[in-house]
């Protein structure tokens, strides 16, 4: 019986003694929540922990209901939810708020930098990141100090990587998170969340093309995971080395380690890391010349990506319209301040200036006809921005329908750039050419793969070739290059 099975077992046998118990003791509720997190079934991780956050609410054991939240939140993660994701983290934070549990109040905030930058809110999750790293100040114990840092920075990295911006970037928050987790003394908590981390610093040692440093760190990321009999991160492991064999052209060791972290994902339902796989494996296979497994792994590609796409759709709607409320709040309750202390201060200051009410009428007035005019104004500003504008409106049109006369309207809008970049570039086709179009009108990679009914990794690989080609450097961004050209 293999060790994962051995634990789902153990777990399940535990859980059942203590939902017929009459007591639960704290030290075998959190040794269940300890559990989930090397559970590679994310369905059942969840289930546990929902079980055991009822268990520690009937025993009125705080943590372990705070911790059963931070599991919740973890398995939601891992399943793409991010929406529940951010409803169980508010409800940690609420939790920890009311307990003064400083620890707790910041995984709390981490989580929601994380559901918000998977997302695409990248101004609130930068934003919750800043306050988790003040509120970690506080945080008295230095395991829990190191690891919640650790997991700021490694999040900063996941948040510029997610907005494409250069892995010379990212690599320093990545490698700041390693020091900090290097620091917790306690070698069970250590080991877990280097493994983590390890495979993250391969990944972006992978965008670096430093491709001995990328194979290093995974092979580390996998070893230490597999000697805490963590699957999930075994798995995270192996496709960080079979990517970087991928970069370095070795196709057939990228599918070993690519098939052999693929059941450990489909059974953690892991929908992003394997549409990831699938379309890498497609690639791989079309290039070696296998129709059969081409079209198998293009389809489950495919499939994935419309179900990620619709998910993140109704998700984001979601998540837009509630910090809209959220914000919108807010600006009542200043509006209503404002109003309070203007009444208050006209009626402390009306015996002092009823002498001054004509003068302030005229005031008004001439205010009034100022701020009708610049209105008039801006509205023939804006009238005349829109017409000059309709080109680029239609162009920006066309692009996002794919359309075929794309192209073609494009340089009758921009003749000066196709002109340039022909010149420059004579050996251009004319899809590299509409590809830089795309780029010129600043269509992010999400955009792009939108558009051409391709997925993203396929446009990051269009990116990194049209890089090579034009000799463009991996720290220059390659919109702002072609909207200055």
């Amino acid at each position: 019986m293999r060790p994962t099975k051995k634990l789902i077992l153990f777990l399940f046998s535990i859980l059942c003694t203590l939902t017929t118990a009459q007591n639960y003791t704290p030290k075998k509720i959190d040794s269940i929540i300890i559990g989930t997190f090397q559970l590679a079934d994310r369905n059942q991780a969840l289930k546990t922990s929902l079980d055991t956050y009822s268990i520690s609410e009937k025993s009125g054991y705080y943590l372990g209901k705070a911790k059963s939240l931070k599991a919740i939140i973890n398995s939601y993660l891992g399943l793409g939810e991010q929406q529940k994701a951010l409803e169980a983290a508010d409800k940690l934070l609420d939790l920890a708020s009311s307990e003064n549990d400083d620890y707790h109040s910041v995984q709390a905030l981490i989580a929601k930098a994380l559901a918000f930058s998977y997302l695409g809110f990248f101004d609130k999750a930068n934003e919750t990141s800043s306050a988790a790293e003040v509120l970690c100040k506080k945080v008295k114990d230095n395991d829990e100090f190191y690891s919640s840092m650790g997991q700021i920075y490694a999040g900063r990295s996941e948040i510029m990587n997610l907005q494409y911006q250069s892995p010379e970037k990212t690599i320093k928050n990545d490698l700041k998170s390693v020091e900090f987790y290097n620091k917790i003394k306690d070698p069970k908590k250590r080991n877990g969340w280097l493994a983590i981390q390890y495979s993250s610093v391969g990944y972006t040692y992978i965008d670096l093309d430093m491709h001995k440093e990328a194979l290093y760190y995974s092979r580390k990321a996998y070893q230490l995971a597999k000697s805490e009999n963590d699957s999930i991160n075994q798995a995270f492991g192996m496709y960080g080395i079979g990517n970087t064999y991928l970069e370095m052209n070795q196709p057939d060791s990228s599918i070993y380690y690519y098939k052999k972290a693929l059941p450990i994902f489909e059974k953690a339902q892991d929908i992003y890391r394997l549409q990831y796989i699938y379309d890498d494996m497609a690639n791989i296979y079309e290039k070696l010349g296998d129709d059969r497994l081409y079209s198998y792994y293009s389809k489950k590609s495919k499939e994935l990506y419309d179900v990620i796409r619709k998910k993140e759709k109704i998700e984001t709607d979601h998540i837009s319209k509630n910090i809209i409320e959220s914000e919108k709040t807010g600006w009542y309750k200043n509006m209503y301040l404002i109003i309070a202390g203007i009444i208050l201060f006209f009626v402390v200051k009306m015996y002092f200036t009823v002498k001054y009410v004509k003068r302030f009428r005229r005031e008004r007035q001439r205010r009034v006809r100022t701020t009708v005019h610049l209105l008039a104004k801006e509205k023939e500003l804006d009238q005349l921005e829109s017409k000059v504008n309709d080109a680029f409106a239609e162009v920006l049109e066309l692009a996002k329908c794919n359309d075929s006369s794309f192209l073609s309207r494009f340089k009758d809008v921009y003749p000066d750039f196709y002109y340039r970049l022909n010149m420059a570039y004579p050996e251009m086709t004319s899809g590299q050419l509409k590809f830089c179009a795309f780029l010129k009108l600043n269509f992010s990679t999400k955009e792009i793969a939108q558009c051409t009914h391709i997925s993203v990794r396929s446009v990051e690989m269009k990116k990194s070739r049209l890089r090579k080609q034009l000799n463009i450097s991996s720290d220059i961004d390659l919109n702002n290059w072609m909207m200055n050209f």
